[in-house]
């Protein structure tokens, strides 16, 4: 069960994570104009990265403790790294 219900998080997250690709990149042209390149890019890159960052530091740091105890961790990330940008607006034109 346990096996399983990882799987399904490690789908999401990867889902989640092109949809942040896909959010970002649409919204590049209008971000821009009103923050910097450089500040754009590093944003960009955190939020892309944090799913993948969330999942390993989950599994990682959970290697010892209970099964329900890394579900609840992995839901609640689940919960904050959802890809607004592209939920929202469709990528932000991007698609």
């Amino acid at each position: 069960m346990a096996l399983v219900a990882l799987g399904v998080f490690a789908g999401v997250y990867l889902l989640y994570t092109v949809g942040w690709v896909l959010g970002a990149v649409g919204m590049q042209g209008k971000a821009l104009f009103l923050i910097p390149g450089p500040v754009y890019a590093a944003a960009m890159w955190t939020a892309v990265l944090a799913p993948a960052l969330w999942f390993a530091m989950v599994l990682l740091l959970t290697r010892h403790s209970r099964d329900w105890v890394r579900l609840v961790l992995l839901v609640v990330g689940a919960l904050l790294l959802v890809p607004w940008p592209f939920v929202i607006a469709g990528g932000g034109g991007a698609l």
